[in-house]
């Protein structure tokens, strides 16, 4: 993903993205291996962002994460992607982000939410199936085979929980995946912050 021979490094923490309403916090479970919360190696970009890698027999993971300017006043979002590369076969990639206590939320759609309170509003997001499906055929992101696996119920949402449940990654291929967090103050309009060029993004994080 980057060159880490001329990267700081920095102390690892955890992918939790702090909210006026909470903690969004990640768990990823690759080919039944349950990722440590702490990443193994951490480096600072030049945006700002961090580079975050975990090593594994069968998977590298390596993850960017950083705030991007998303063209809304009153708007902050902070975008987590996720890139698996397979060392061996790989059966699953499963991704959950939940806002910790979130309280109802008030708008809701296939693979994003809002929950907002008196003070504020959050909205957390990703991909949804069909537009995974999009960037498999058309070979960006995820595995070309994945055009055919991924399902309409690959997103599952409960309460303030978006899990991801995708499909298998082949020996030397890679699979991204990514989830944007943003908020305002109450009445704002995170929702539209959440629905992101993913390549750009990452572009902006990187460069």
């Amino acid at each position: 993903m980057l060159d880490t021979e001329v990267l700081s490094r920095t102390a690892p923490r955890a992918l939790d993205v702090g909210t006026p309403l909470g903690d969004v916090r990640f768990a990823v479970r690759v080919g039944g291996w349950d990722v440590p919360a702490r990443p193994e190696l951490t480096w600072g970009l030049e945006s700002g962002a961090r580079l975050c890698r975990w090593r594994h027999s069968s998977v590298r993971l390596d993850v960017v994460s950083g705030t991007t300017a998303c063209g809304l006043p009153g708007v902050t979002r902070e975008t987590t992607i996720l890139r698996v590369l397979a060392r061996e076969d790989v059966g699953e990639f499963v991704v959950r982000a939940e806002l910790a206590g979130a309280p109802h939320e008030d708008r809701i759609w296939e693979s994003a939410f809002t929950a907002e309170t008196a003070d504020a509003a959050v909205s957390v997001g990703g991909p949804g199936a069909e537009l995974l499906r999009r960037c498999s055929r058309a070979g960006q992101h995820v595995p070309p085979y994945w055009s055919r696996l991924v399902g309409g119920d690959a997103v599952e949402r409960t309460g303030g929980r978006l899990t991801w449940r995708l499909p298998r990654i082949d020996r030397g291929d890679y699979a991204e995946l990514w989830v944007s967090v943003a908020w305002s103050a109450a009445g704002g309009d995170p929702g539209r912050a959440v629905d992101i060029d993913a390549a750009r993004v990452l572009r902006e994080l990187t460069q």
